[in-house]
């Protein structure tokens, strides 16, 4: 089992750009209410675009979901996972008696080398 790579550069620069933009206008607007009143006229401006900008962006992310669920044959059970546990994420091997661990209330586990080993803690360790 492998850990999933990382998303590009890109595209985690540009989820952090469209986060920091949220946050200035966020704190844009703040400002603009603690400067004090204003006239109405850009009211007359920003409500029409909230009206019509929401629900569309509302709308293109049902329409998002529905076609990310579409696209993936449409699961009809849960994803099965493997049995075996012979290697961890970074590939060393696993030694560790399955029957014994799934009853133990405590597990220590020590990774020495390219092995890593379940079993119980040694004595004096115990977190009770």
């Amino acid at each position: 089992m492998k850990r999933e790579p990382l998303r590009p550069a890109w595209r985690r620069l540009w989820h952090v750009l469209l986060v920091l933009l949220g946050w200035i206008v966020y704190f844009g607007f703040w400002w603009k209410v603690l400067r004090g009143p204003t006239d109405l006229g850009p009211l007359f401006v920003v409500i029409p675009i909230i009206v019509i900008v929401v629900p569309a962006v509302t709308l293109f992310w049902i329409l998002h979901n529905l076609h990310l669920y579409r696209a993936r044959n449409a699961r009809r059970t849960s994803l099965q996972a493997a049995t075996r546990y012979d290697t961890d994420w970074e590939g060393r091997r696993i030694e560790a008696d399955w029957e014994w661990v799934r009853g133990a209330a405590e597990i220590d586990i020590r990774s020495e080398g390219d092995v890593k080993r379940y079993g119980p803690p040694a004595a004096g360790e115990s977190s009770r």
